[in-house]
């Protein structure tokens, strides 16, 4: 496909707490006979081994959000909001490299928020999106960067989320070395704040329309997708897999590496039957839509008006696809506008609450 655009464990005291902790890793040993836990037969040798990280399971993140740019407004209670990682940056900081440099990081401007909404009952899941397959080059690290790393720009007609200034990486498996322990670097920073998990994106460099001053191949993509949900695992991170429709194999290659997907303008593309394997395998398919739709690459009209965006979401809830929740936002990603895509239960899934929502 051508790119145009981009059940709780067990768990005793603590009662109420979320069974995660900013992302961290739990593997606990647990006895029938611990305190609070209830009687029986005590089997000392039992062990309990929670999840280490955050899996969500089909059905369980219909209340969610992204918002990427302002106006934010994260007061609403959501099951889980996806944020921009260095907007969440809680306090001036450095992050150090070990070449003598360390880079100053000042306080984002949702600064406090990842406590906050980790302090709600039930615990709000904070997910930092993180470019990990582009460059904007206005973010603190971007000096780390090597320049033969950094390629052409990436379109910006329309704005990816109204960040524009964004060039290409070099994801291709020989050129990594001399750059992704930068990248990775974000990962720590993540880890450190509290994020609960990550949204790489951009991975599917290769899929662009416009070329790029590398020749990559959807070998790389793939192998660059799972090197970074594994770094993201190692960090005891949840990832989710964004941009796998560009690539037919993507989905069914990649189930293994990630927790969950997110999908954009499979509606008004009409390909949300591609993240299926995911929705097999239990895992949340994310769809995103816009209010604008996408000028045809070929110069025809756009295929969806937004008068139309009821359309998007009817095509998302057909019992075919991959998707199983899915969102309606504005084209900055921001709070002004959001609309979700959910079957009405009282006509089969057919019917869709199509009610305004902030």
């Amino acid at each position: 496909m051508t790119r145009r655009d981009t059940a709780p464990p067990r768990r005793c005291g603590r009662a109420g707490a979320s069974w995660w902790v900013s992302g961290f890793a739990a593997i606990v040993a647990v006895t029938a006979s611990s305190a609070g836990c209830g009687g029986g037969t005590s089997t000392p040798d039992a062990t309990v081994t929670e999840p280490q990280w955050w899996r969500p399971t089909y059905g369980s993140v219909q209340n969610w959000d992204i918002q990427l740019n302002p106006p934010f407004d994260v007061s609403s209670p959501r099951t889980m909001y996806v944020l921009d990682l260095w907007d969440l940056v809680p306090l001036p900081m450095t992050l150090d490299y070990g070449d003598g440099t360390p880079i100053p990081v000042v306080a984002g401007r949702l600064a406090g928020r990842i406590t906050e909404l980790h302090a709600r009952t039930p615990a709000t899941v904070v997910i930092c999106r993180v470019e990990t397959g582009m460059l904007e080059m206005d973010r603190p690290d971007t000096a780390k960067f090597p320049d033969t790393a950094i390629g052409d720009a990436i379109p910006d007609s329309p704005p990816l989320a109204g960040r524009p200034h964004g060039k290409f990486l070099d994801i291709r498996a020989t050129s990594r070395a001399a750059w992704a322990p930068v990248m990775f670097k974000r990962f720590d920073l993540a880890r450190q704040i509290g994020c609960d998990g990550i949204l790489p994106m951009h991975n599917d460099v290769g899929s662009y329309l416009k070329p790029t001053a590398f020749t990559i191949t959807s070998d790389d993509v793939l192998s660059w997708y799972t090197e970074v949900a594994k770094q993201g695992h190692d960090r005891m991170l949840s990832v989710g897999l964004h941009g796998g429709e560009t690539f037919p194999t993507t989905y069914e290659q990649e189930l293994d590496s990630f927790d969950w997907a997110m999908i954009e303008r499979c509606g008004e593309d009409m390909s949300c039957d591609l993240p299926a394997p995911f929705k097999r395998a239990d895992k949340p398919v994310l769809a995103l839509e816009y209010q604008t739709s996408l000028p045809d690459p070929d110069g025809d009209p756009p295929t969806m008006a937004v008068d139309q965006t009821a359309t998007v979401c009817v095509r998302q809830q057909q019992e075919k696809n991959g998707v199983t929740e899915g969102l309606l936002k504005d084209d900055q990603l921001s709070s002004a506008f959001r609309m979700p895509c959910e079957p009405d239960d009282t006509s089969g899934g057919a019917a869709l609450r199509a009610a305004r929502r902030r």
